[in-house]
């Protein structure tokens, strides 16, 4: 399959992902991985750290060298998706897994963490957590970009094959936060500058950027609290989008009038 139309399909994927079973087409079918499909028992865990699980973790699937890097699912007892819970599983499993990603769901399966462990460069060694987050309030366009790149068609074996530390690297550079941020301010640039050049009304070009800033700080602002749930339009907690839909509504029935554009209609009712 070609790198786009993969990534294409990794992308559908993430947009309906609840329940294992869009999770077994990812890894198995689009990622390459083995299918393993093996319970983790909790049995020695501490009362805290396996209660934070609604049942035993599950080894999902493996890849390289007597498949020594796995990938391991496991479901929070919680309907939300909690940092704190997460770290103590982590760390447990990582005695036994030391090659891993973790993928976690809350309790209903319609939101993921998948979690990559990557160790400071420094003498301590500190664990680095770093997340990709899918679920229906997400973009996942750069998700289904970075997850991508974890495909092991894509990995190049040495003469011994594709070893568990290579898997693991290629990992580290996937969830690369680094990389994330320089892309997402590249096109948060392209989009700014694009939006600055269409400002209508207004002819000094300091007025246009202060314009553009403001703009800009009030959506992210909104994208943040959006992001927590905090924002209800009509019962629906994607509040930018069911706005947006709203007034496309409008539109199509012919309302509103021509002087009228989605910026003023909004601004309006502040």
């Amino acid at each position: 399959m070609a790198p786009v139309e993969n990534q294409q399909t990794i992308l559908n994927i993430l947009n309906n992902l609840q329940g294992l079973g869009p999770l077994k087409d990812l890894f198995w079918t689009q990622l390459n991985y083995e299918r393993i499909n093996e319970p983790l028992s909790r049995r020695s865990w501490t009362e805290t750290t396996r209660n934070a699980l609604a049942e035993d973790p599950l080894l999902f699937a493996g890849g390289g060298q007597d498949n020594g890097f796995h990938v391991i699912c496991a479901r929070l007892a919680s309907d939300n998706l909690l940092l704190g819970a997460e770290r103590p599983v982590v760390s447990r499993l990582l005695q036994d897994h030391p090659y891993s990603l973790f993928v976690f769901s809350n309790r209903a399966q319609d939101r993921w963490h998948f979690i990559n462990i990557k160790y400071d460069d420094d003498e301590k060694k500190r664990r680095m957590f770093r997340r990709i987050t899918v679920g229906k309030q997400e973009r996942l366009r750069t998700a289904s970009e970075r997850l991508a790149l974890i495909d092991l068609e894509k990995m190049s074996p040495d003469l011994f094959g594709l070893s568990p530390l290579a898997i693991q690297q290629r990992h580290d550079e996937a969830f690369n936060v680094e990389a994330v941020t320089d892309e997402f301010f590249k096109q948060y640039r392209e989009i700014f500058e694009e939006t600055e050049r269409n400002i209508k009304g207004l002819s000094d070009t300091g007025q246009k950027r202060l314009f553009t800033q403001k703009l800009f700080n009030r959506l992210m602002f909104i994208a943040f609290i959006q992001k927590k749930g905090w924002l209800k339009f009509r019962g629906r907690t994607d509040y930018l989008d069911a706005l947006w839909e709203t007034y496309k509504a409008k539109v199509k029935s012919g309302s509103p009038s021509d002087t009228h554009n989605f910026y003023s209609e909004h601004r309006s009712e502040e």
